[in-house]
Parts: structure tokens; sequence; C-alpha cells
């Protein structure tokens, strides 16, 4: 089960080859139903080969590692980086944004699926009291329930902040897309993202307290305005490719001695603040606007916003 609810994450390792690496690697062949299938089919093949004389016991291993490798599926659905599920038709990415990437309060409702039962038993040993059910199965069992419930109070939670943002103006204008993204600690705190025709702009959203939701509040910034040299960095290839991962895209443009530079980054990242593993796109372009230099680079090594 350990095997298989973890096997996913070995796309990880696509970061020590680069951002150009990891954005094709990350969340992507192994976090598909294809990969999915792929994953339960080798550690099924494992399982038999560790059980071959037990062959009920197989079945129920077997059962237990589709579990797993399925739960780790549907929880890196619900966060913000999304996941290729129908890889490799299609490359589009799915993502709930319930939850934030580390969930402490997931960590501690798993870890006490685990002591809680332990410290009973070790009190129930010591009065000579005997479990009849299988050691752990009912810690298990309420661990998961209020996993469930803590999930579903996520979506609701996401809900209504999306429900909070999408009808208010930014600026004085109306906001054409909108986005809630987790905050690790708070379940009632989002960060929230509005974009309007010229403005993107970045706000905590409290859930449940409408009255002081202030969006003229929000910390706006303007989108580029159209130009021949921001034209021509979003025709490149390399741009295409990143826009189809990219959530509320905004980029920033600089003269140069030599022509234009051009940096198109997601702006989810600076709403979560996140840096680590974080891609952007950047293109270096001459006085005529045509490419001579266009690569994947690490968010953390941008200067330019």
């Amino acid at each position: 089960m350990i095997f298989a609810g973890t096997l996913a994450d070995v796309d990880l390792v696509t970061a020590l080859f680069g951002p150009a690496a990891y954005l094709a690697g990350h969340r992507t062949f192994t976090h598909s139903i294809l990969g999915t299938i792929a994953i339960v089919v080798l550690t099924g093949i494992v399982t038999r080969h560790l059980s071959e004389k037990q062959p009920e016991s197989w079945r129920v291993m077997l059962l237990a590692v589709t579990c797993a490798a399925t739960l780790h599926l549907l929880l890196d659905l619900g966060q913000s980086e999304g996941v290729t599920l129908l890889w490799p038709l299609r490359h589009t990415r799915f993502a709930a944004d319930w939850l934030p990437t580390i969930d402490p309060w997931l960590l501690a409702l798993l870890i006490a699926g685990i002591l809680v039962p332990e410290l009973f038993l070790l009190v129930t040993s010591e009065i000579g009291a005997k479990s009849e059910s299988p050691r752990g199965r009912n810690g298990a069992v309420i661990a998961f329930v209020v996993i469930l419930i803590y999930v579903g109070a996520r979506a609701i939670l996401h809900s209504s902040s999306t429900a909070l943002l999408e009808p208010r103006t930014y600026h004085g204008e109306s906001a054409r897309k909108v986005g809630a993204f987790p905050n690790a600690l708070s379940l009632v705190t989002w960060h929230g993202i509005a974009e309007t025709e010229s403005l993107i702009c970045l706000l905590e959203v409290p859930t449940g307290m409408a009255k002081s939701f202030d969006p003229e509040a929000a910390d706006c910034v303007h989108k580029p305005e159209s130009s021949p040299e921001l034209d021509a960095a979003q025709k490149a290839a390399i741009t295409q490719e990143y826009l189809q991962v990219a959530r509320f895209p905004r980029a920033a443009l600089a003269k140069r001695q030599d022509g234009f530079e051009v940096v198109i980054r997601s702006m989810v990242d600076q709403a979560q603040n996140e840096t680590r593993h974080r891609v952007a796109v950047m293109i270096f372009l001459t006085p005529q606007y045509g490419v001579i230099g266009q690569a994947f680079v690490w968010l953390k090594n941008v200067h330019l916003h």
C-alpha cells in the first residue's frame, strides 16, 4: 500500500533535470488514469509474487493497493497544481483547488487515525479487555470518514469563496475570471485572484464574512497592453506550451540594449506565495521582434515581475 500510494510522486525526480523536464513530467503520466492503472498492475504483480502461497490474501492486498493508488490521484486532483487525468490523449490539467499541496490538517487526521487506536489498545490491554475486531480497523474507518467530511468542507468553502469573488468590481472593473486557492492553515481564509479586462488582482477571501470583504482593497497589477513585442512573445511555441499549464498568466516586458525581454508567469504562484518548483517562461526578442532566445526557467530565478 505504501509503494502503490506513493509511486506516482516518482515524477518529482524530473526537477533534477531542469524546469522544462519538470513542467513536462510532473503531475502528468504518473498522475493519469492510465498511469494509475499501470501502478496498480505493477504493485499487483509484486504483491502476487510475495503471496504465492496465499491466493486469498493476494486478492485482499490487490484491493488495498488499488485503493491506495486511486486515493493518491484523487487527493492530488483536489489540489491546485492539476493532474493530467487523460494523458496521453489530452494534456489538459484538472484541478479542484480544494486542498493545499501540503495539508497539515490532513496529515494530522492520518496520524491520529494510527496513534489514537494504539493509545486505546494500551489502555484496554492494561485492564485485560480484548478487542474482537482486527487491530487498527476501527481507527482507520473513523479517520477515513473524518477525512471525507474534511475534504467535503473544503469543497463547500471553496465554492463559497469563488461565489464571493465573482459578482464584485475591482477598481471599477468587473471580474471576467476568478479563482480561490487554499490556505494551508486556515479553512476560512482563501487566496483569491480576480482578473478584469486590464487588471489581475490578488486578495484574501474571508469565507462566511461577506460584510468584511472589500474588493477595492485588492492588490492589483496592470496587464501589459498589446504591443508588437508582446504579440511576438505570445506566438512563440514555448509560450503556447506554457499557457496550457499556467493559470492566470501575466507577462512582464523590459527593454534591453539588444532588444526586449519578456517573462510570463502564473499569478497563482504569487497568490499562494510559492516559488519552489514553480516554472516561468523567458523570451528574448530582437529590436525587430524576432525570437532569439527562449527557455523555461525556475520562478525563483526570475527578476522581472
